[in-house]
Order: C-alpha cells, then sequence, then structure tokens
C-alpha cells in the first residue's frame, strides 16, 4: 500500500491506525512523504516502532502530485498495489473488501468503492455510489459515465486498488495532469481493463473545512487541464473510428462551454446537493 502525504501530521496518525486495524493483516505500509515541513516524519517514524509494517520514504524535495505517488508506487512490491490519503479514514475490511473484488474479476485493472462524505462535525452527511456491478466493463465506464461528463467530473477518486500488471501495462501516473492524474489514469486503465467495485462506503472522507488543500489552485486553470485530459482520453478511445471522434469533436466543445460557465459560478453551484461529492479534494 501507498499512502501519500504532505503537510498533515496532526490527522495522519488517525489515517494510519486505520490501515493497521485492518482485517486482512499481510501488506506493507509505504508512508511516501513528500518533502513535508511539519512534523510528519517524526508522527511515522514512532508509528514504525509499533509496527514494522510501516515503511517510511521521503522524497528530497517536493515532487507534488504525481510526483509523490508514482515515486510510492516505484518503491511498493506485491501484485496489488492500494493509492491511499492522508486524512481519510478507511474501513477494517476495505483491503479485504478491495483484494476479494480484484480476485473475483481477473480481468479488472482496478477496484474501488462508494464513498462516506463528513460533515465538519464527523457526523456522515451522505454517501456516494457509482451504481455499476461489481464487474464491469472498463470501455462501458469510460463511455457511458466518463466521456458523458458535462463537467469532467469523474465517479472515481484517488484511492484505489491496482494490479501491477496494469501499471506495467499503460504506465504511471502522468505528471502533465497533476493534481488530477489520477482521473486520467482511471480512464487510461478503462480503455484496457475491466473495472471491479464495491458497493460500500469503506472510505470516509471528511469535509473541506476540516481538512483542507495544503496548497492553493487556479479553478481557470485546473478547469484547462481537465479539458486537455478528456479530450486525450476521448481522441484515444476513438482512434480507430473517424465519425464517432467528429462527434466527440463537437460534443467536446459543448461541454467546455458548459462546464466553464458552471466553474464561473461553482460558490453556488456547490449549494447543490447533487454537486457536493465532487467537491475535488485530497492529500494535497
Amino acid at each position: 500500500m501507498v499512502l501519500t502525504t504532505y503537510n498533515r501530521a496532526a490527522s495522519l496518525p488517525t489515517t494510519i491506525r486505520s490501515i493497521l486495524d485492518q482485517s486482512l493483516r499481510d501488506f506493507e505500509l509505504i508512508v511516501s512523504d513528500d518533502c513535508s515541513p511539519d512534523n510528519t516524519r517524526d508522527v511515522v517514524l514512532a508509528l514504525q516502532r509499533d509496527d514494522d509494517r510501516i515503511v517510511w520514504r521521503q522524497n528530497e524535495h517536493n515532487l507534488g502530485m504525481p510526483g509523490n505517488l508514482n515515486a510510492g508506487i516505484a518503491a511498493a512490491s506485491g501484485e496489488y498495489v492500494a493509492n491511499l490519503h492522508d486524512g481519510d479514514v478507511y474501513d477494517p475490511e476495505l483491503l479485504d473488501c478491495w483484494a476479494a473484488a480484484l480476485d473475483r474479476c481477473p480481468s479488472a485493472g482496478f477496484v474501488f468503492n462508494a464513498y462516506r462524505y463528513l460533515r465538519d462535525d464527523g457526523s456522515e452527511a451522505g454517501v456516494s455510489t457509482a451504481g455499476i456491478p461489481p464487474c464491469h466493463p472498463g470501455r462501458d465506464l469510460l463511455e457511458h459515465t466518463f466521456l458523458r461528463s458535462a463537467l469532467f467530473l469523474s465517479p472515481v477518486w484517488g484511492t484505489c486498488m491496482v494490479r501491477r500488471e496494469a501499471y506495467d501495462k499503460v504506465g504511471l501516473f502522468d505528471p502533465r495532469f497533476g493534481f488530477w492524474s489520477d482521473v486520467d489514469m482511471w480512464m487510461r486503465l478503462c480503455d484496457v481493463f475491466d473495472v471491479a467495485y464495491v458497493d460500500e462506503p469503506l472510505i470516509s472522507l471528511p469535509s473541506r473545512a476540516t481538512l483542507p488543500r495544503q496548497k492553493g489552485t487556479d479553478r481557470r486553470e485546473e478547469q484547462r487541464t481537465l479539458e486537455r485530459m478528456f479530450w486525450a482520453a476521448r481522441m484515444r478511445h476513438y482512434a480507430d473510428n473517424g465519425p464517432r471522434r467528429a462527434l466527440e469533436v463537437v460534443k467536446h466543445a459543448a461541454f467546455i462551454v458548459f462546464a466553464r460557465t458552471a466553474r464561473e459560478t461553482q460558490a453556488q453551484l456547490e449549494r447543490v446537493q447533487f454537486l457536493r461529492p465532487y467537491v475535488r479534494r485530497g492529500p494535497y
């Protein structure tokens, strides 16, 4: 398992303990620190003294996302590699459920699950579910969910378990897409593999107020990044279908207009219940 972290020493112990308490016991936990300026190192080494499954690594300089995740994956061993985020809280059955789902769906490149969203006080605000079968065609998820999203949204967030052979096939996370590179990864994997899914909220996500982002972002630049990423996915997926590529060009242009308009009023739109699950969060 790879737990990416940056400057969250205060929340890290809760996350790590929820991982160490997993019902599946046979794993290594690589804590990949992106040169945090706080006392993350001391926190992790203290926990490591009590559990030798923890492997501490720290980048010599800040790599950002996805550089830190790629470095952690390169250090990991095993057939299955779990990508985890600091600040999240994991159900004790998560790893067992993930591994079992991949075992039952040998054609799947990765597995993800439903998510539980928490309010500022820690109570449950809601659950997000993808509503797909336990073993689902990857190309179907790509065509009917990813590429139909007018807001360039993803049903899959950054916490998943991925087969090592899947990374070997498609490569690691693309630095061109920075904070959003995990979405590019899921779309690339969907082009080649099927997808396993666990329809249980096995990961609890703190509110943004409770766990604020560590680095500021420019919303317009994020929007342009999403547009480039989804454009690349469309052109790649329909490379051998000229008429469909032409249709996707028109669709993509229409989605850009819609998404840019929506993001200009995102502060208001985030108050609408159906958009709340898609407010982006993660270890950075």
